[in-house]
């Protein structure tokens, strides 16, 4: 299995690189909608410690009578989602007024409530219980009951310390599942659930209208800068698409480090999701040899340059502890598809590249 905690106790989310799960909910659909094929307890176990989730209630089967509605993921575009308040029966719960979606297109994938308990279950197994898994929920509807359900069920292994995730160590991270809102989610259940309760915030800086969006030292959860998808007037290439734009944004989020702060954290996306053809084909020829190094090279484009550590007043000057070493502004999560134990491992090697191999890609 992927173990992240091996790279050392004491090492700050800010300081490591791990892969992400984009669309993490969604293992069925047809070609141009799937982009998952494992379950979040198996994406964990190949190594995914970040996951994207858009969360909506959907009907939950039976015949037209039935006023039963599931909370399940779904990928589907905002022009092809309907949503309606309706009096539902949410699980055991209710009638209540519930925002019931219908899809014209995309999908809806797992139920909220078994990628819950299969995350509990991967940070309480033996070969997960020093690790740390999060949830990213995004873009969703009926935002109290995600909240419900999230403290409900994942219950003693939800973080619940708040605080500034971006500089929290995996040892206070160990065995803990961490949930983060929009801010809309976030000001949807203020009041009821908060930091403490286990329902903390995420901050993309690349959203920065106006400079209002920016990085805060006692903010409760992640603050970090990325962006995905490429457009839809391009259905073709979306490959060498992915590249140019997430160099471009790569280079944003450093120059937004070094302006606010070196504890912000990037996120980068070597996806390739699109309104036509296979997601999963194209996906495959991404993980292909050469494009593997493309991949890796795009990563330590983002990285902040090297700087030089000396103290003279405590090191000699032929010290080998003299030498090259990597800001902590870094890509910090790689957002991919079709999880596996192959690509979460070659996400995770990045974190041992030695300053010569870092040299080496960004000569590249």
């Amino acid at each position: 299995m992927v173990n992240y905690y091996q790279l050392g106790g004491d090492k700050c989310l800010n300081e490591i690189v791990v892969a992400g799960s984009h669309d993490a909910g969604i293992t069925s659909g047809k070609k141009n909608v799937q982009t998952q094929n494992l379950n979040i307890f198996l994406q964990a176990s190949v190594g995914v410690r970040f996951f994207d989730l858009r969360i909506a209630a959907a009907k939950a089967g039976g015949g037209p009578g039935d006023k039963r509605v599931e909370l399940k993921a779904f990928h589907a575009d905002g022009m092809l989602k309907k949503d309606e308040v309706k009096i539902r029966q949410v699980g055991g719960i209710g009638p209540m007024p519930v925002v019931r979606t219908k899809l014209r297109g995309g999908a809806f994938g797992i139920g909220l409530e078994s990628m819950l308990q299969e995350a509990k279950d991967f940070v309480q197994s033996p070969a997960g219980n020093t690790e740390f898994l999060i949830l990213k929920f995004d873009k969703c509807s009926n935002w109290m009951l995600i909240a419900e359900a999230c403290t409900y069920v994942l219950n003693n292994v939800l973080y619940k310390e708040g605080g500034n995730l971006n500089i929290k160590t995996l040892r206070e991270l160990r065995g803990k599942v961490v949930v983060l809102f929009s801010p809309k989610g976030v000001a949807d259940v203020a009041g009821l659930f908060g930091p403490h309760d286990g329902i903390l915030g995420f901050k993309n800086l690349y959203d920065n209208e106006g400079g209002a969006n920016t990085y805060q030292d006692n903010f409760d959860g992640l603050q970090y800068f990325g962006k995905g998808g490429t457009s839809i007037m391009k259905p073709f290439k979306k490959m060498s698409q992915n590249v140019s734009k997430q160099g471009k944004v790569l280079q944003g989020a450093k120059a937004a480090a070094a302006l606010q702060s070196p504890n912000l954290m990037a996120m980068m996306y070597w996806t390739s999701t699109g309104v036509f053809e296979s997601i999963k084909s194209r996906d495959k020829e991404m993980w292909d040899p050469p494009n593997i190094y493309k991949m890796k090279r795009l990563w330590a484009s983002g990285l902040s340059e090297f700087t030089e550590y000396r103290n003279p007043l405590t090191l000699p000057p032929d010290s080998p502890l003299i030498g090259p070493t990597r800001k902590r502004c870094m890509p910090n999560i790689v957002m991919i598809d079709f999880a596996d134990q192959r690509r979460c491992q070659t996400i995770r090697d990045l974190n041992s590249l030695s300053p010569q191999d870092l040299a080496a890609l960004g000569a590249a």
